[in-house]
């Protein structure tokens, strides 16, 4: 009898024990659910760096609204004969017109044509600095002009850039490229950018994937292929704030 209880007692015991081992796992699981093993999931989950808004360039909206802070200029002398054209581009506030010094070389008055194809007169320039090819002119209250942003860094080599730019009397072409890199010469320094420019494109902006105004068209090499100089952004923003 003593035998047969101890059998029984056994059985009892082996039949037992899946639950014990259930309860005590589950008894771990929500310590560690509470405690230690949140801890370390926490310590090995990775973390997802925040996205920059880097989508400028592939959205022709976002682009179509930066066009309409540009325009195409026509330059007169003081006997009313147009003698240049090029570009320009809104920034500051107030809001001012930026574009190349060499544009308004020579000027009495300028009309600046807007994406809508209307159009306004412009007088004189506030600001030129011939050095730095950079010329800032006051807008007329009716100019209507939303400003751009600007980059507060350089940009890289091999990042890409839209210009905006307004060649045979077109209003507000755009093309696409990439910076080359820098140049330094005459003591200053210049962005090399491969978008395709033409005559009128000076003075126009280039524009960052952020749609922000990281230089201005200066010029191109006529015997390079696609090879194009650009005034730094933050070369226009020390003449602005001067």
């Amino acid at each position: 009898m003593k035998r047969k209880n101890q059998r029984q007692r056994y059985l009892v015991w082996l039949l037992c024990m899946p639950i014990l081992f259930g309860l005590v796992t589950g008894a771990c699981l929500t310590r560690d659910t509470d405690g230690t093993a949140s801890d370390e999931i926490q310590r090995d989950t990775v973390s997802v760096p925040e996205e920059r808004n880097d989508t400028f360039l592939s959205d022709p909206e976002s682009i179509e609204k930066a066009a309409a802070s540009a325009v195409r200029l026509e330059v007169f002398d003081a006997n009313g004969d147009k003698i240049g054209t090029g570009s320009g581009f809104a920034i500051g506030d107030p809001v001012v017109l930026v574009t190349a010094a060499h544009v308004i070389h020579n000027m009495a008055y300028m009309t600046a044509w807007r994406d809508d194809g209307t159009s306004f007169r412009i007088d004189h320039a506030s600001v030129a600095d011939t050095d730095a090819d950079i010329a800032i002119c006051p807008l007329p209250e009716d100019a209507g002009l939303k400003a751009l942003p600007v980059a507060t860094s350089r940009p890289l080599r091999g990042e890409e850039i839209l210009v905006i730019g307004s060649q045979f009397g077109l209003t507000n072409l755009v093309s696409k490229g990439n910076v080359c890199g820098m140049w330094k010469a005459q003591e200053a320094d210049w962005i090399l950018f491969s978008a395709p420019v033409s005559a009128g494109c000076s003075g126009g902006p280039v524009l960052n994937n952020q749609g922000q105004v990281t230089g201005m068209v200066m010029g191109t090499y006529e015997k390079a292929q696609n090879l194009n100089l650009a005034t730094p952004a933050d070369k226009i923003l020390e003449l602005l704030n001067d």
